[in-house]
């Protein structure tokens, strides 16, 4: 059985990175395949590549940059039975397609199956301390179950970058459905700073900072009860406080402070508490390490 699997790739500024994306799509070994890419307003003629390069892709064009709710828009139109997730700046191993098919294929729960990042501009495995459930996946590289995504919904529009994958990873567990890593498939992850914002490493960028410190904060405060909120959410800020200390972003926290203050009623709109199993499930994760490994690689051990 070869189902038909949607490859949904979002794009923004990379137009040398997605043509080669484009064409390890098409040579690796599976073949029932529709092609979608989403070009968050691109200005450096991506959309035009695509045009004359890759007539069979199915092109959408947004007007301006909408983040990750770019995908939604893949979500809505894909003919698949699954959808294949892709960054413009990452692409599939040869058997990636087959082997990711292989394991949502072996239970009738599964709706997520994270593949195995492997970060070729930075030399290491993105997925490298995953589970076999793990608490998210890398939204670079992951295979998504068309009609259990429509059940539990998008992703959710208030992520611009980052953490959104967590998020969705939640909701499935909410509804029941389970989310599993698959070390087999290898996607390669040729990671470029190009239109993000910023030119450092992004792992300790300001760009990422700044959408984590929103993206979690947003995460515990609509999907958590009021008297876990004031332990996590605090841990959470004494992570951030933590890092602004030791890296010279203490200016840098405090705007997005502000920033999340004057967004409390966008999040307090959007709050629905997860059942205790899944809550319960992120308690036991290392979710809410009041060290960041990515700022403290050496640090001993996560709090």
């Amino acid at each position: 059985m070869n189902p038909l699997v949607t490859v949904n790739i979002l794009s923004y500024n990379r137009k040398d990175e997605l043509r080669n994306t484009l064409q390890k799509v098409y040579e690796q070994d599976y073949k029932n395949i529709e092609v979608i890419v989403v070009d968050n307003a691109s200005i450096d003629g991506s959309p035009e590549m695509v045009k004359s390069e890759f007539p069979d892709v199915i092109l959408i064009e947004l007007d301006k940059n909408i983040g990750i709710a770019g995908w939604n828009k893949g979500f809505e139109i894909a003919k698949g039975e699954y959808v294949l997730v892709l960054d413009d700046d990452s692409y599939p191993q040869d058997e990636a397609i087959k082997e990711l098919l292989k394991v949502i294929q072996t239970e009738q729960s599964i709706g997520i199956v994270g593949a195995k990042i492997l970060n070729t501009t930075y030399n290491f495995c993105e997925t490298q301390n995953y589970t076999m459930n793990p608490l998210s996946f890398v939204g670079c590289g992951a295979l998504i179950d068309k009609k259990k995504l429509i059940e539990v919904g998008y992703y959710d529009q208030n992520f611009f970058i980052y953490l959104n994958e967590l998020e969705l990873t939640a909701r499935f567990i909410d509804n029941g459905f389970s989310v599993v890593y698959c070390g087999n498939a290898v996607i390669y992850h040729d990671q470029s700073s190009k239109s993000r914002g910023d030119s450092t490493n992004p792992f300790s960028s300001d760009y990422r900072y700044k959408n984590y410190f929103w993206g979690m904060s947003y995460f515990l405060m609509t999907k958590f009860p009021f008297q876990n909120i004031l332990i996590f959410q605090t841990k959470w800020l004494l992570n951030r406080f933590i890092i602004a200390l030791f890296h010279n972003k203490l200016l840098l926290f405090f705007k997005c402070l502000l920033d999340l203050i004057a967004k409390m009623g966008i999040i307090f709109s959007k709050r629905k508490i997860l059942n205790n199993s899944t809550q319960k499930f992120y308690r036991h994760g290392n979710v809410f390490a009041l060290v960041d490994r990515d700022y403290f690689p050496n640090f001993r051990k996560s709090i």
